[in-house]
């Protein structure tokens, strides 16, 4: 995975993880780092960019990107490259670019260059920089005033997580002429620190990143040479900090996770670190990497290097390339855990091809363990609580990626039936499954099926005649799934849950066709296509439970309609970091018909299928020019929300943003929990109102 570490993991978490994230857990009271992750970064500064990038990738290993894909350093007038990695940490190439620039602000910088190039600045991950100023002035440690910048001077376009501002905010102990053994704390604008702690499982998101050809999978620590070591260690307990171990001439400190940064003094005037300081000071001396397979790492650069470049420590199982031959510092690589390892190779696989034997195996464990109970040994259903089969082609092949119903088994697993025995699976439910451990399981369910194909799915709503729908129920489907859907000796149809996840195409695809090998039998042959479509429109009118009136279908709103409640007061929302609200407090604001105004950022086919009262369907993924002139820019509080519950919410509150819209909040836990809670929900048709 190429590009900033910000965009990286916006990929990963937005779209792949932040769907089971869940929002309001105080994860971490560290008043240092809150739920920043350890280590951030090391970066280099080199005196060729072009050049360093060139050899750190032919020679060293490192997937560095091209020269036309150099970013914006984080100083003026510099350029960089980066590679990141799965721990969330990134080795940097900094170079200066105009140095007239530079030397305005950061001359620092060409100072360090003019003599040396090797690694100038570390930094730390903080989840914010405003608590992190805070505990350090309690601390009596004098910082200056945090900084802030953006990575790229582009102009976001469209629908985007950037909102113009700041991308991200940082602490030095001194701007002007940083310590070298000392860390700059640094924090990614709306980058998601508490769901990266959350789903912590850098073996489990390495399949996201691109491959480095020496086998480099994560940084594991900071060698950092000093002259007076109780002196440093005073400062790094001052901070916050934790030591490890302390030796006569080294101490060890844990940053977060597996994490350290690593203290030495010289033993003697002549060895190694005592040149080091004579010729540059204290600061960064080594970077220590996890690698995959140690024994491949060393063929590569034995291939790449001259024997004298390398060292090889049996007895520490180290590799070691001298600073000499790596632009000025020193690189170690460690051989990853064995259990790391397993894991690593368990989640390493692609939707293009079938699972590993490792992977599969622990799959086949994840639904011994938590779902065979009730839907048998074998997939096969039925075993308890009338759980469905798992094994149906039916069910199977309208649930396969890439179709969007895929999503209808991950909610199902992720947030469970409440009131049924279909509890919810993933940890940010208070289940005991991971994202990772989720989409594991899906793949093996469906390659089990032995489905090759998904069947095509229509995104469009199903009309029919609610009243006909309703009698047909009666008579077709009750003695099964009971006369109020509650489930007699079948699964609950009229669970708010289901309903808000199955979509109008995968309820008339089960009707008509029904499901093998169990006991829903298909109706093609029995109901015509009027009738199948009216039981499924009375089936969608069940949004809000069974017992709901009989309810109009929605058209989707006019511009003069999106503003709820024009003439009322506007709620007083208590937002978490100024930007998440509650559930529960929209509810009520809807309940005592406040003014605000509420988007959807999902698409408009789920907006059909179940949407807040009121709200307005605006996907994430099309143009929003023409829609947010349609926006009153006042005191309206704008409620935006998604079913991930933030990845395509951020999106269009971001955007709000950058267009000057201040009133903005995101629907803290998606709308999946609303309909989980039995709160109110409508559904709609695609037909708009005439002017």
């Amino acid at each position: 995975m190429k590009g900033n570490l910000k965009t990286a993991s916006i990929i990963i978490f937005g779209f792949i993880l932040s769907c089971t994230s869940k929002q309001n857990k105080d994860i971490d009271n560290n008043q240092l780092l809150g739920a920043g992750f350890g280590i951030n970064s090391a970066t280099l500064v080199v005196k060729s960019l072009d050049s360093a990038r060139k050899y750190y990738t032919d020679v060293l290993g490192f997937d560095m990107p091209k020269a036309e894909n150099f970013e914006q350093g984080l100083y003026k007038g510099t350029l960089s490259a980066l590679v990141n990695f799965p721990d969330q940490s990134y080795l940097e190439l900094l170079a200066v670019n105009d140095t007239g620039k530079v030397a305005d602000t950061d001359s620092f910088i060409t100072s360090f260059q003019k003599h040396n190039q090797g690694v100038r600045l570390y930094s730390v991950s903080t989840s914010s920089t405003d608590t992190t100023f805070r505990w350090l002035n309690t601390k009596q440690l004098t910082t200056d005033s945090i900084k802030s910048g953006r990575g790229t001077k582009k102009k976001p376009e469209g629908w985007s997580f950037d909102d113009g501002g700041a991308q991200w905010r940082s602490i030095d102990f001194d701007t002007i002429n940083p310590p070298p053994y000392l860390p700059n704390f640094m924090e990614y604008v709306d980058y998601p620190y508490r769901e990266l702690e959350e789903e912590w499982s850098p073996a489990v998101w390495r399949r996201y990143y691109e491959s480095n050809p020496n086998g480099v999978v994560g940084i594991t620590s900071l060698l950092i040479v000093v002259e007076d070591l109780n002196a440093t260690r005073q400062e790094f307990n001052k901070i916050g900090f934790t030591e490890l171990e302390v030796g006569e001439t080294f101490a060890r400190f844990k940053v977060a996770h597996k994490q350290e940064l690593h203290l030495i003094t010289p033993k003697s005037s002549g060895d190694a670190f005592s040149s080091f300081l004579k010729k540059r000071g204290p600061g960064v001396y080594a970077v220590r990497f996890e690698v995959k397979n140690l024994k491949d790492t060393r063929d590569f650069l034995h291939k790449k290097l001259p024997a004298k470049a390398l060292r090889a420590d049996t007895a520490n199982k180290t590799l070691t390339v001298f600073k000499e031959y790596a632009y000025g510092v020193q690189l170690d690589f460690i051989q990853e855990s064995k259990q790391q390892a397993a894991l690593a190779k368990i989640y390493d696989f692609k939707d293009e091809t079938n699972l590993s034997s490792a992977s599969s195996q622990h799959a086949s464990l994840i639904y011994a363990k938590y779902c065979a109970l009730c839907h048998g040994k074998d997939r096969e259903g039925y075993a308890a609580d009338f759980a469905p089969s798992l094994r149906s082609h039916a069910l199977m092949a309208t649930t396969l990626k890439p179709k969007s119903s895929y999503n209808y088994l991950e909610h199902t697993i992720s947030y469970g039936r409440s009131g049924t025995a279909m509890a919810p699976y993933a940890k940010s439910q208070g289940g005991p499954l991971s994202s990772g451990e989720i989409e594991l399981l899906l793949k093996w369910l469906h390659e089990k099926s032995g489905v090759k194909k998904p069947i095509e799915m229509s995104s469009e709503p199903v009309r029919g005649n609610v009243v006909q729908g309703k009698g047909l129920y009666v008579k077709h489907c009750a003695s099964c799934h009971g006369v109020k859907g509650e489930g007699v000796k079948a699964p609950a149809l009229g669970h708010p849950m289901l309903l808000a996840t199955a979509s109008d195409a995968f309820l008339r695809y089960t009707i008509t066709e029904g499901r093998d090998n169990t006991p829903m039998p298909p109706f093609k042959d029995s109901l015509s296509k009027v009738e199948i479509n009216a039981l499924t429109a009375y089936l969608r009118s069940r949004a809000s439970g069974w017992n709901a009136p009989l309810a109009v279908a929605i058209t989707e709103p006019l511009p003069k309609d999106y503003v709820l409640n024009p003439t009322k007061k506007t709620p007083n929302f208590t937002l978490r970091d100024n930007l998440y609200v509650p559930a529960i407090q929209v509810e009520k604001a809807l309940k005592e018909n406040s003014r605000m105004i509420i988007l959807d950022a999902r698409s408009k086919a789920a907006w059909h299928q179940t949407h807040i009262p009121g709200s307005v369907p605006v996907p994430y993924y099309e143009e929003p020019g023409k829609f947010i002139k349609d926006i009153p820019n006042d005191s309206t509080m704008i409620i935006v929300y998604c079913a991930c519950p933030h990845a395509a919410s951020s999106k269009v509150v971001n955007t709000l943003r950058r267009f000057g819209y201040k009133h903005t909040a995101i629907l803290d836990e998606g709308i999946l929990v609303w309909v989980q809670r039995g709160y109110r929900v409508e559904y709609g048709h695609n037909n708009k109102k005439k002017e």
